[in-house]
């Protein structure tokens, strides 16, 4: 699915004195089937952004197109909520969003909602949680007694369920320990790359916008002021710099060594292709 924004305008607080303008007639597109990053500092716009995306907030002014869905500013709940179904959201902390008795209900009741049957929706819940890595053995537990790494599984096994096209990934790794931290991300690109679909990651984290995303989106005081590969943007000093956004760990380390003299052919996104190429050029320099 394909979203496309037009002349987004969101004003909080309309014509009281704590108006505030949180984004200023935005125009852009989200493709299928494209990883999207969103970037920018703390104010800057980018959830106020996101929670249009799937009707949580509706314009003040504009349209959010969803496919041939079209939210505004006095969209219809019946319309939003087919949004919805197109269009899932990870919120920071997903955990808190569990409510269930069991760990199998929890995941049943967004398919359920969608208007599958029992039994289909049952088997959708047992296959995503399955593929987030929840034992069997713990589908008949309340969610409240896993673990917090085990509960955030269960509520994105609940939120996958739903098969949506868009995912949003709002902060989805914060406390998260490193380990798990790269587990869930690695997690997020099988799932873009095995079922096609779109992702939108919001994050300060630069490094998983260097390794992860296609595209950029920088927003700034509720302007969008660039968008593009996630190279161009992300290796340019000057528009960081000028966003106050830390470049990523490689960028900074490629141009360390460009001074020294080491340059590569091409653009590793993470240590591990980091690894790869700086032996391999240390190799051809031996020979």
């Amino acid at each position: 699915m394909k979203l496309h924004i037009e002349n987004l305008t969101v004003v909080y607080h309309q014509s009281t004195p704590f108006e505030h303008l949180a984004l200023n007639n935005i125009t852009t597109t989200f493709e299928e089937g494209v990883y999207y990053g969103i970037v920018g500092h703390t104010g800057s716009g980018k959830s106020t952004l996101i929670q249009t995306l799937n009707g949580l907030l509706l314009p003040s002014s504009g349209t959010v197109y969803a496919g041939d869905l079209a939210l505004r500013k006095k969209t219809k709940y019946k319309y939003v909520h087919e949004v919805k179904k197109h269009v899932g959201m990870v919120f920071q902390f997903p955990e808190h969003q569990l409510f269930e008795e069991t760990v199998l209900k929890d995941v049943m009741f967004g398919p359920k909602n969608m208007g599958l049957g029992e039994k289909e929706a049952k088997s959708k819940a047992e296959y995503y949680l399955e593929l987030m890595n929840v034992d069997n053995s713990l589908f008949k537990e309340s969610p409240f007694e896993l673990s917090g790494g085990q509960m955030r599984k269960v509520a994105i096994a609940g939120i996958l369920a739903m098969e949506p096209e868009v995912l949003i990934l709002d902060e989805p790794t914060a406390g998260l320990d490193p380990k798990s931290h790269s587990e869930t991300m690695r997690l997020f690109q099988q799932i873009h790359k095995d079922m096609g679909i779109t992702i939108i990651l919001v994050t300060h984290d630069m490094n998983d916008v260097f390794e992860y995303t296609d595209q950029v989106k920088l927003l700034s005081g509720g302007n969008l002021v660039r968008e593009g590969r996630t190279e161009d943007l992300l290796m340019d000093s000057g528009i960081l710099e000028n966003n106050a956004l830390e470049p990523p760990d490689i960028v900074r380390l490629m141009k360390d060594l460009k001074k020294k003299g080491r340059s590569f052919e091409s653009v590793p996104r993470n240590i591990e292709d980091f690894i790869a190429l700086y032996e391999e050029r240390r190799s051809a320099d031996a020979e």
